[in-house]
């Protein structure tokens, strides 16, 4: 686990797919700590596919949308598929979906969005 700031992450392998939990607050001074996470300790290791878990994220302003974006650019770069996970929190849904990052990540796919949130 490490944490830098506002923002505390959770990497695990299971063969070719790496899982990052992600906790805390994902803005401005969080966002870039993110990206180096994604490059330091998932793509290093060249995984078939990253999913990045957001249920226990509490905020997200644009500059952390922006950082899930670029991550997911990185991502494509190495060969890796890159999913989105766990966005429930209303805030950050609505911030996805404003930036039009729920359909990039195909949030209304995710199993564990809870029945009846917003999408559009």
């Amino acid at each position: 686990m490490s944490g830098a700031g506002g923002i505390t992450t959770l990497v695990a392998r299971d063969g070719e797919v790496t899982s990052m939990a992600v906790f805390g607050e994902l803005d401005t001074f969080t966002g870039n700590d993110l990206v180096g996470v994604l490059l330091e300790q998932c793509l290093v290791h060249r995984p078939a596919r990253v999913v990045v878990d957001l249920s226990a994220v509490s905020f997200c302003d644009g500059a952390g949308a922006r950082a899930l974006a670029q991550m997911r650019e990185l991502a494509a770069r190495a060969g890796t598929e890159f999913a989105v996970t766990g966005a429930r929190s209303p805030t950050l849904l609505r911030v996805l979906e404003i930036m039009g990052l729920d359909l990039l990540f195909r949030l209304d796919q995710d199993p564990t969005r809870h029945p009846g949130s917003a999408s559009r």
